[in-house]
């Protein structure tokens, strides 16, 4: 105990050598002003999509648990995003108004997002350019929104930074867990006190079974919240390790080492995979893998090949001609890409791939999806996180105060875009039907407080009952 102690203390007080007092002045400022912006565009622009019946899921679920009614009434989506986002959004469930969780969900998780990279960065670049990366990370951001809703983008493409669904905040929470993985394995450097270098070594001991322990825990959460997030995220990781790896180093170790290596994580997968099962027998919870499965079985490899090539051309279309916006942060990433960082060229790299192989799984051989545009997220994310890194290493210091007045100016151009807030309510509110169609019972379940009740039906008129909340009839 004694031990956990020191090392927290240790830990609290290089943090607070980390932050000077005007550099926390600083942060401070960025965060509160950044956070007004992202509250403006998820009550303007993504205010519809924010409030669309995938959205509204995780709060009426928190809900119906909090009022005592429980989730077995519950038909789960594959993917029931039980961690992070569900506890994130309990955790807001007590401290704002059942009616704004959405958008407060997506203000927190930037604000996160935001938090996450100043400290990742400021043990690379200095406090002020760490500073002035967010800044212009948020400009970006808000200005391809703009454009992209200015240009009748559909969908919006960089909804995903503020949604509470389609696990956008398991995708932050892994590269979370990742830089945990490589703090982790840094060795830190020795000191040339004696008193102070035991201390380090102390602290070196809790490290190697605190981080693994969250390691651990972590990508198990992920797992059992987003099966599939969770395989490409860890085949991400493991190409990017083995690029940075040694192959004589990996020569060099004993074939039992090498049998741990690769037989502990599967013995790991299918543990994870048990308590899936488990879950899926108490919840109402698809089998993804088994409709993934039983698509492939039906076709052959060359109608899989054909099938593929002329989805990810379908795609291709619709991409070019539905989101204008990216192409133009399209052209921006291929501009700026020689001067990324070595590693972020990387990432892209092995991202871009992983994703579309992701996209063609899922979108056409498991849930048949035209224009799943949400599992490209991550590439969005890496390449405007790329342009603020030339950004500003390559415009001439700008003092932070102009560049926070800079931001400002984003209040009054959202302030003159329409709030549909009020008319979206008093819409749904308004609606008597008992039996209506998947996309508003949520909607009017939400806007009523829990107060009415529809009972969603599909196309055929017959009860739909895929993630929704419900309850069971004969």
């Amino acid at each position: 105990m004694e031990r956990f102690r020191n090392f927290f203390q240790s830990y609290f007080h290089q943090l607070g050598k980390h932050f000077q007092p005007r550099e926390w002045i600083g942060l401070f400022v960025f965060l509160l002003i950044s956070s007004t912006i992202n509250y403006l565009l998820c009550e303007t622009i993504y205010f519809i999509p924010l409030h669309s019946a995938d959205q509204l899921y995780t709060p009426l679920i928190v809900s119906d648990l909090m009022r005592g009614e429980g989730i077995l009434h519950w038909y789960l989506p594959p993917s029931p995003y039980f961690f992070p986002d569900i506890l994130l959004m309990f955790v807001l469930y007590m401290g704002f108004p059942f009616l704004i969780l959405p958008t407060m969900y997506g203000v927190i998780q930037m604000g996160f997002v935001s938090l996450g990279l100043y400290l990742l960065l400021s043990s690379i670049l200095s406090k002020q350019k760490s500073l002035s990366f967010l800044i212009w990370f948020q400009t970006i951001f808000t200005l391809i929104s703009l454009l992209g809703d200015n240009l009748g983008d559909n969908p919006l493409p960089l909804v995903y930074f503020f949604s509470n669904a389609h696990h956008s905040t398991g995708f932050f929470f892994s590269l979370f867990l990742v830089s945990l993985y490589y703090q982790y394995q840094s060795d830190p450097k020795p000191s040339l006190n004696q008193a102070e270098n035991r201390k380090q070594n102390q602290n070196l001991r809790i490290h190697t079974v605190v981080f693994p322990f969250l390691f651990f825990i972590g990508f198990s959460l992920l797992y059992l919240s987003d099966r599939f997030a969770f395989c490409i995220g860890i085949l991400c990781f493991i190409v990017i390790r083995s690029l940075e790896g040694n192959q004589k180093q990996w020569k060099e170790i004993s074939y039992p080492k090498r049998f741990y290596y690769i037989g502990i994580p599967i013995v790991y997968l299918m543990v994870l995979e048990l308590s899936f099962y488990f879950l899926k027998s108490k919840f109402h919870i698809p089998n993804s893998f088994g409709f993934l499965f039983n698509s492939f079985q039906k076709k052959t490899w060359e109608e899989i090949s054909f099938l593929s090539i002329h989805y990810l051309y379908d795609f291709a279309k619709q991409f070019v001609y539905q989101n204008r916006s990216l192409l133009g942060l399209c052209f921006v990433l291929g501009l700026t890409y020689p001067k990324f960082p070595f590693r972020l060229k990387r990432i892209l790299i092995v991202l871009l791939p992983i994703l579309l192989v992701l996209l063609v799984v899922v979108g056409r051989f498991t849930y048949l999806h035209p224009y799943p545009i949400r599992y490209l997220f991550p590439f969005w994310f890496i390449g405007i996180l790329g342009i603020s890194w030339v950004m500003t290493n390559e415009m001439k210091p700008i003092p932070i105060p102009l560049l926070l007045f800079t931001l400002t100016l984003w209040f009054f151009i959202l302030s003159l875009l329409p709030k549909p807030r009020n008319s979206v309510k008093e819409t749904h509110q308004s609606i008597p039907n008992q039996e209506v169609p998947y996309d508003l019972e949520k909607p009017i379940r939400f806007w009523s407080e829990g107060k009415i009740k529809p009972i969603p039906i599909g196309a055929d008129g017959k009860p739909y009952r895929w993630i929704t909340g419900a309850f069971h009839t004969p």
